[in-house]
């Protein structure tokens, strides 16, 4: 339901309709942990800004806070009295943001777990972001409105109209000058926070947009929707740079990685995958799974001739050689073993590569 880069690019969290979170290598592909104690859809994860705890929202009606690096959970938040739809840090780490099914935003000191409540959405509150400079707060709710409000004083500073249904998604541009949202009415809308008035809509999505995300760097919007595609859109002409297929079922959360390099993303067909998005293809499991796949099943390949960056993906056909080489590309098998010096199995090592055994 919910994917999130740590900070330090090195980790992705998940949360899922399965209860759990989980930490995952975000090079290799690997799960590194599983945190459980969530007793419903975890709907929301976020990473401090320090790399040391995830917040987690979920169906239960509480909020997580866990020890990233043992993965113990280290608060429990409670004081929403339903479902809690998204969390989001403070750019300093000092606070933490939720949204409810309850109609509530709660804003909660983390050193000491006080909230102060901020009311004034008539239905459920789906994404709550932080601006970058911490002051101001974007909500998005089913009563198809956005809020501002002032962090320090928890007052309401303006409502943008404009959406006709739901809006699913709100997040700042890293320069807090634009918000982005993503609604139900299939649309997405650019706001200047400064006249709060809207200056763009970008529309393509053939179903609604679950999920928004700006790069890093601000020029490139993401979006992830129920008609199973996640689109890249320049930000200043509104034009569509790329639509990235794969996904088989809706696209749920976004999120870009702050290397401004990758885009991961997570959906009801349950799976992550992660985007290239300088080519608009998808990383795993093909070459960095692929790689880490094949390091473990030669383990003295290295000392012999061959390197990680040696290995490509580039061949159309099957070649099978006495030597250290393994090159294979859609390659179609009949029947065969293969097994390495191990004695391990290297099929699974094919079908990573799209080739297809016809058992």
């Amino acid at each position: 339901m919910s994917v999130c880069f740590s900070p330090d690019n090195t980790t992705l969290a998940s949360g899922s309709q399965d209860g759990s979170i989980c930490l995952w290598d975000a090079e290799r592909g690997q799960q590194k942990i599983k945190l459980d104690g969530h007793t419903g859809t975890v709907w929301s994860v976020c990473f401090s800004p320090d790399n040391t705890t995830l917040a987690s929202g979920s169906w239960d009606g509480s909020i997580f806070l866990w020890n990233v690096r043992t993965g113990q959970q280290k608060v429990k938040l409670e004081g929403h009295t339903s479902i809690v739809y998204s969390v989001c840090f403070s750019s300093d780490g000092t606070a933490l943001a939720s949204g409810s099914h309850d109609q509530s935003i709660c804003l909660w000191d983390v050193q000491t777990g006080q909230k102060v409540q901020l009311d004034g959405h008539q239905q459920s509150v789906l994404s709550v972001n932080f601006s970058p400079d911490g002051t101001t707060l974007a909500s998005g709710s089913n009563d198809n409105s956005i809020y501002l409000w002032d962090v320090k004083s928890g007052q309401q500073k303006a409502k943008l109209d404009g959406h006709t249904s739901t809006v699913y998604s709100v997040c700042f541009s890293s320069d807090g000058t634009t918000l982005a949202s993503g609604s139900l009415d299939k649309s997405i809308r650019l706001w200047d926070i400064q006249t709060r008035q809207q200056k763009a809509q970008f529309d393509g999505h053939t179903d609604y947009v679950r999920s928004v995300m700006f790069s890093p760097d601000g020029t490139t919007l993401a979006s992830g929707s129920y008609d199973k595609s996640i689109r890249l859109w320049d930000v200043e002409t509104g034009k569509q740079k790329a639509k990235l297929d794969g996904h088989t079922r809706t696209v749920w959360s976004v999120c870009y990685s702050p290397d401004n390099t990758t885009v991961a993303s997570c959906s009801d067909d349950n799976s992550i995958r992660l985007w290239d998005v300088k080519v608009g293809h998808y990383l795993t499991p093909y070459e960095n799974r692929y790689k880490d796949i094949l390091t473990q099943f030669t383990p003295l390949i290295l000392k012999n001739h061959m390197h990680p960056e040696n290995i490509l993906c580039n061949i159309t056909i099957l070649r099978l050689s006495q030597g250290n080489y393994f090159q294979t590309q859609g390659a179609l098998i009949l029947k065969g073993q293969f097994v390495n010096s191990q004695g391990i199995d290297l099929r699974y090592l094919f079908k990573q590569k799209g080739s297809l055994i016809l058992e």
